[in-house]
């Protein structure tokens, strides 16, 4: 399926004017719509939804005021689960999902009381995700030699854990037949903190973090990238993350590693990870159940919001990451990638997590 990202530069022309009809018989005049943040003020995902209601605020039709409630706990959990209960389909309650609602759903936790697959998206901001190593512990910048002295030399990864927003990376570093000395329960910030100390040797970020955390290490000869999670093009194709393009992706590493491209199973899982932390890293949507016309209206608004001017300041391309914004179809394929897995995937995914690293 042919996808298309909405860019500052060009606006879904066509798909604007499939929605005006729709766009013209919904009215927000007077009306407040509440926006669901399930995690703290301070977080990412907090930031990403006040940097755009304002501009929802402005294209939805009759400019409602949104407001933003946090509802912290159980790794977005909690809020999802409130969202999925109390939500009517009128349009006037959204919601902000991010990569713990994904994977607490996949996983089956027993909290996980909402239809994720059942949400209809309207917008997924891509996030890339880069892993790099210590210099110090003999790792070059080749890729081919650091695969295979990785392989070779056991190192120690500091996060937050397998079978949480770490999973797609170390799932990439498996594949590539690394085994690691994991050391768990630690937040991104404090893994970075303890690669810098050099108590860790490997670790990973998202893009964001590239320019003023990262790329400095990469300069004075710290550290060196070893492969990004790829970035999706508007084919659907899996290829180089822009913002790294001198950097090869896993599933590039795994062909080198195994001689043929991923395939089978273990391709699902990882297209999986993939729409999970990067393709909709961060996504609005509204409840399952929302009439066409509310959705098509959001659809359009958010068209709109995405090629205004604002969105073009450094601070939030720093916040976007330099990337262009799914919506539409792109946005929905994302989303039901990232939130439906197959029996044989999730056996395999299981599979993973016991064997590797011993999580029933």
């Amino acid at each position: 399926m042919k996808h298309s990202y909405i860019t500052a530069a060009a606006v879904g022309i066509a798909a604007l004017m499939s929605t005006v009809a729709y766009a013209q018989e919904v009215d927000f005049s007077g009306k407040t719509i509440e926006l669901i943040v399930p995690y703290g003020e301070g977080g990412g995902s907090s930031v990403h939804a006040r940097l755009l209601a304002p501009l929802l605020e402005e294209e939805l039709p009759g400019h409602p005021t949104i407001i933003i409630r946090n509802i912290e706990g159980g790794g977005s959990v909690r809020g999802i689960n409130e969202f999925a209960a109390r939500a009517k389909p009128d349009g006037l309650t959204i919601a902000a999902l991010a990569t713990g609602t994904y994977y607490s759903y996949i996983l089956g936790e027993e909290t996980v009381q909402y239809p994720l697959a059942d949400f209809i998206p309207f917008l997924t901001s891509p996030y890339g995700v880069v892993s790099y190593g210590l210099t110090s512990f003999g790792l070059t910048g080749d890729p081919e030699h650091d695969v295979k002295y990785l392989q070779e030399n056991k190192a120690v990864y500091v996060g937050d854990g397998p079978a949480d927003a770490d999973m797609p990376v170390l799932y990439c570093f498996d594949l590539l037949g690394i085994k690691l000395n994991g050391v768990f329960g630690v937040s991104r910030g404090e893994s970075r903190q303890a690669f810098m100390r050099g108590e860790s040797q490997v670790n990973y970020d998202n893009m964001a973090s590239w320019e003023n955390e990262l790329k400095p290490m990469v300069d004075d000869g710290t550290m060196v990238t070893l492969f990004t999670m790829g970035f999706q093009n508007e084919n659907g194709e899996v290829v180089r993350d822009p913002v790294l393009p001198d950097t090869a992706t896993c599933p590039e590493l795994y062909e080198i590693v195994h001689g043929e491209p991923m395939s089978g199973v273990e391709k699902e899982v990882y297209e999986n990870m993939f729409a999970i932390r990067m393709v909709t890293a961060k996504t609005l949507v509204l409840p399952a159940g929302t009439p066409d016309d509310i959705v098509q209206t959001y659809q359009a608004a958010i068209e709109r919001v995405v090629a205004r001017p604002e969105l073009q300041s450094p601070a939030a391309q720093l916040e976007l990451g330099g990337y262009p914004q799914g919506t539409g179809q792109v946005a929905i394929d994302g989303h039901r990638t990232a939130s439906v897995m197959s029996p044989e995937a999730k056996a395999e995914l299981d599979r993973w997590l016991k064997d590797v690293w011993n999580i029933d």
